[in-house]
């Protein structure tokens, strides 16, 4: 193909807008290459001016230079946009810390590179179709393309259901793919090729002393938090009361003590899952200024049409509701910026599910026959109504796999309720096994040697980098405000890597060596307190309030929803019934079955 003039091949369609009179000018890209017919897109493009993608996480910047194009959103921490555009190209984004997301084209060669961050903060779409290609870092204009059609991927569906999103490079209809996290995409003659450019490191060499490595941990913690430290005063953190928000929160107001920082958090009236009375001990002990909001019922009833807003694509964590409701919070007070302790867990060995995991990996050590005896008793106790049985049951199921087959059953709904969940039609296109080989070939990606930091790596890639990080842009990019995320630094979690993995988790003790280094920063009650998350309390709702049982029941089996014959009515009645009987919490899955169904109204159907 004989190459364009940039003016011909790279259509660049800014949308910029202020966060507040005296904020940064924000935007979204979309860059366009080859043969695509641009007039057919321009409904595509125009979408870019509604609001409901209101990026703020960083100025889209153009840049050309020694016969390259740059497109692209950067927030950077260390690192220069311009390296891109120098004499030579020698991958300065592997030195960058902060979020990104470009697109480079070579105006003599008519090659494309597009690149997103270490964790994919920010996201990069593309769809290519012969000698054409199109890349945005939003979904809709995409699915303009005349080659897209607005159908939904199976294999996407059925890892939603699994996963509670889906995960890169697929996305909710085939036409459209998403490069996954530290991904960079190359086009060249009209060929895709994707690789991966980084990886969460494991050297696993340090080991000793446990107050050297405590201090030491330490100082790379402080330094780390220090160095996202935004400029300006109209920034905040996410203060959930955890340890890695108080962390966060704590580092940055002794920093300087003098500059009181904005601390934003939000509770639920639910026993069980407030964590505001922690959020106001850290922020109490800290000296920062608290901001303290709830989500409700109610409230969650009356956002819910829009919160399939928040993001591109169907996304299942309800814990976008109270994120959506914080980052809301802190824009109304005049932020900016948040800076939020995501990956801390994942990195510091914080996850419950890590020390179940060792006890259920010790289940699985044992002599063939005993383990054999525990699943059969499993087997009989379990399936009835008592949920501690069921959870016996659970146990002896799970500690009888390797993993990371025990691990996705954390995450196998639509794998272990396959012919009784899909729909005939569904079932003859997909396999029950799906997902768990998409997270086989996570889990071998891995460079670690210890089991626990396997596991972990496969948390960063999927649950942060592939839902967590997507739920709390989303929310923040809804309020108008931008985000960081300093605990995973490049430079902290290779460091992390190289701790022993009995640093982190010691049979039920977690986050072992990191409850030593931030001793004297955290307060008791911090360090003390159990693991709660940042859940919604739905699986109460739906159990207890008639109100939002009967919306999700309603939604779920409703004319519309059953015409799309994908799951069958009577399963999710079951799980109704088992639900409210408490066999068993299926709040999860219910809710994700809720959210795919508005999704699919408000952005394939076209209707509400």
């Amino acid at each position: 193909m004989k190459p364009s003039r940039p003016s011909d091949t790279l259509a660049i369609h800014n949308m910029l807008r202020a966060h507040t009179a005296s904020g940064p000018a924000v935007g979204r890209f979309v860059t366009a290459f080859g043969a695509v017919d641009l007039a057919a897109l321009q409904g595509g493009l125009s979408t870019l001016d509604s609001p409901l993608r209101s990026a703020a996480e960083g100025r889209v910047e153009v840049r050309r230079g020694h016969g390259r194009s740059v497109v692209g959103v950067f927030d950077l921490v260390a690192g220069q946009v311009d390296d891109l555009c120098g004499p030579e190209l020698l991958a300065p984004w592997q030195h960058w810390r902060g979020r990104f997301a470009f697109v480079m084209h070579d105006e003599a060669s008519g090659d494309c590179l597009a690149v997103c961050d270490h964790f994919g903060t920010l996201p990069i779409f593309y769809s290519a179709h012969r000698d054409a290609l199109l890349v945005g870092n939003t979904f809709g204009p995409l699915l303009r393309a005349p080659w897209c059609a607005r159908q939904p991927d199976p294999a996407a569906i059925f890892h939603y259901l699994n996963f509670a999103c889906i995960p890169a490079p697929l996305t909710i209809v085939p036409g459209v793919r998403r490069l996954p996290p530290a991904s960079l995409l190359r086009w060249q003659a009209g060929k895709v090729d994707v690789q991966r450019w980084w990886r969460p490191p494991y050297d696993e060499d340090l080991d000793g002393d446990a107050d050297t490595l405590a201090a030491d941990l330490r100082e790379h913690l402080v330094a780390t938090v220090q160095r996202y430290r935004p400029v300006g005063s109209d920034w905040g953190c996410f203060l959930s009361g955890g340890t890695d928000s108080s962390s966060v929160t704590t580092i940055l107001a002794r920093q300087h003590p003098a500059e009181r920082v904005h601390s934003y958090s939000i509770g639920f009236a639910e026993a069980g899952f407030d964590e505001l009375d922690f959020a106001r001990i850290a922020a109490e002990a800290c000296g920062a200024h608290g901001h303290f909001g709830s989500v409700d019922e109610a409230e969650t009833l009356a956002v819910l049409p829009r919160l399939t807003e928040l993001f591109d694509q169907p996304f299942g964590n309800a814990s976008a509701v109270p994120t959506r409701a914080c980052a809301a919070l802190a824009a109304l007070d005049g932020r900016s910026i948040l800076l939020a302790g995501d990956g801390g867990d994942e990195i510091f060995g914080g996850n419950e599910r890590y020390a179940k995991d060792q006890i259920m990996q010790r289940f699985y050590e044992l002599p063939r026959p005993i383990k054999s005896l525990g699943r059969w008793l499993g087997r009989r106790v379990g399936g009835g109504s008592s949920h501690f049985l069921n959870r016996i049951d659970n146990f002896t199921r799970r500690g009888s796999l390797p993993n990371p087959d025990r691990f996705y059953t954390d995450d196998a709904f639509a794998s272990e309720h396959f012919n009784e969940l899909l729909s005939p039609r569904l079932q003859t296109t997909l396999k029950p096994g799906l997902s768990l080989q998409f997270m086989r070939e996570l889990y071998a990606g891995s460079d670690a040697r210890a089991e626990l930091h396997r596991i972990m790596a496969l948390d960063l890639e999927l649950a942060i980098a592939q839902n967590d990080l997507v739920k709390v842009d989303g929310a923040c990019r809804h309020a108008g405000i931008s985000v960081r995320f300093p605990l995973l630094d490049p430079d902290l979690v290779a460091y992390t890597g190289r701790l022993k993995a009995h640093w982190k988790v010691r049979g039920l003790d977690k986050r072992h060596l990191f409850k030593k280094a931030v001793h004297g920063i955290l307060p008791e009650a911090i360090l003390r307190k159990p693991k709660q998350g940042f859940g919604l309390p739905v699986s109460v709702w739906i159990s207890e309030r008639p109100a939002f049982r009967a919306w999700m029941h309603d939604l779920l089996l409703s004319p519309r929803s059953r015409a799309r014959d994908w799951f069958q009515a009577d399963f999710i009645q079951h799980l109704f019934d088992r639900h409210v009987a408490g066999a068993w919490d299926y709040s999860g899955p219910l809710w994700q079955l809720a959210i795919l169904e508005l999704w699919m109204r408000q952005h394939l159907d076209g209707e509400v």
